[in-house]
């Protein structure tokens, strides 16, 4: 698949040239995915796919022109190429036009490893009967596994080939009115606690059974990592210096700034051998590295791709995004406490796993709210006393972030549909969270 995806590269970059683009850089990509679905307790549905396509981007003098190609055919290509030379001449020059920098050339990185259907439906299965095992009634959820070959060309010389598996697995678990959930990512499959995720969601739901009243107010709240991991990856995205440029970041202005509580630390890290969505190169063919968004509270750096770099007078971190620079990896520094001592020391407060629906009311200023479910627990003395309907929190990030007390030294990778950048980072308590009912509870 190498030689094929190299071959397209080269086909595409000196078609692009050829007709006159000054500049290009081609990336296409193969992936390899296979996905099980299980409902009411048993797998319905396996479904695998093998797609192919190339990213292009194209200069014309102070024009930049981005299109995809996915039908590979000689007449798909020519016909690719030809639309890009005439939307260029629609494009307006841009101001601030960053020529295609200069290209390396990476060493090759093989995945190692294929996709088993019949391994992972096995682990779906474990999940599933984990999870009936600790009390659950109905199990749903999805497995999917993937391998991404990914290749880089470009008229400045990069050239690179990068091949990575990653998998994730997402399980909820019902008994009534109740949910739980719980999941496993890796970037193989024997590193996938399916039973764990089974587990973990069938202990939510067996523990979330008995639903107690509640009242709004300002609580301190242990966030379990799934949701934890939600409102970091909206802290991520507001690292990306095109965020900060266009006015949608609460990061801006505050390099140099301890704004959030000394617990925490925040990294990017788009080259660890363990993270989802780490690559070798950009899409710019630099080299992706670890980046420190925030240090012990104090907000250290921005997310650059080669224009907001320029644009900032500092450099590119490998974060690109032709258009805008974003995070591949966010890691979270451990703390020193256990999850159980965590929960004991919280006197009055809850205890959250999921949520879904993170809404910005304002970006600039981190004001948000999001409805919390599949998990959400009332704590007093340290103790779960009864599942909660209807909670939402409606509250600020940074001011959120910097009430952090206390982090927890268990740390696992989250990812699934309502995390798409993978997180790897503990539990942690925050405090005086501004906690409302939804609508119509």
């Amino acid at each position: 698949m190498k030689e094929k995806l190299f071959s397209i590269g080269e086909e595409v970059l000196g078609a692009l040239l050829k007709k006159g683009a000054d500049g290009g850089i081609v990336i296409p990509v193969h992936r390899d995915r296979t996905m099980i679905r299980f409902a009411n307790n048993k797998i319905t549905v396996v479904q695998s796919w093998s797609i192919i396509g190339v990213d292009f981007l194209c200069t014309f003098g102070r024009r930049r022109v981005i299109g995809r190609i996915e039908g590979l055919s000689e007449g798909a290509v020519k016909s690719s190429v030809e639309r890009a030379l005439a939307e260029a001449k629609l494009v307006p020059e841009d101001k601030e036009f960053v020529p295609i920098p200069e290209g390396n050339k990476y060493a090759e990185r093989a995945a190692g490893e294929e996709i088993d259907p019949d391994r992972m439906s096995e682990s779906a299965n474990d999940a599933i009967d984990a999870a009936l095992k600790e009390g659950a009634e109905r199990v749903s959820g999805a497995f999917t596994g993937d391998i991404t070959r990914r290749c880089i060309l470009s008229s400045k010389g990069a050239e690179g080939y990068d091949e990575r598996p990653s998998y994730e697995l997402n399980v909820r678990a019902f008994k009534g009115e109740a949910s739980g959930q719980g999941l496993s990512c890796a970037t193989s499959i024997k590193f996938i606690d399916a039973e764990g995720a089974g587990r973990e969601a069938g202990l939510i739901v067996r523990k979330g059974a008995n639903f107690i009243s509640w009242s709004e107010g300002k609580y301190q709240i242990l966030l379990g990592p799934i949701i934890a991991a939600n409102l970091i990856e909206h802290l991520g995205e507001s690292a990306s210096a095109f965020s900060v440029d266009a006015g949608l970041s609460c990061l801006a202005g505050k390099i140099g700034e301890r704004i959030f509580s000394e617990d925490l630390t925040v990294i990017d890290d788009g080259s660890c051998e363990e993270g989802l969505s780490s690559r070798t190169f950009d899409d710019e063919g630099i080299k992706t590295r670890k980046n420190i968004i925030v240090e012990k509270g104090t907000v250290k750096g921005y997310l650059h791709n080669v224009k907001t770099a320029l644009k900032f007078k500092t450099e590119s971190t490998g974060n690109a995004g032709w258009i805008m620079p974003s995070p591949w990896n966010l890691v979270i520094e451990k703390g020193s406490i256990g999850f159980e001592d965590a929960l004991e020391e919280i006197k009055n407060g809850l205890y959250i796993v999921s949520n879904w629906y993170t809404r910005f009311q304002n970006y600039s200023t981190g004001d948000f709210s999001t409805i919390c479910r599949d998990g959400v627990f009332l704590i007093e003395n340290g103790e779960l006393k009864g599942a909660l309907k209807g909670v939402r929190i409606s509250d600020n990030i940074v001011r959120l972030f910097s009430s952090i007390s206390a982090v927890c030294k268990e740390r696992k990778w989250v990812r699934w549909w309502e995390v798409r950048t993978p997180a790897y980072l503990p539990a942690m308590v925050a405090n005086d969270v501004r906690v409302t009912k939804a609508q119509g509870t």
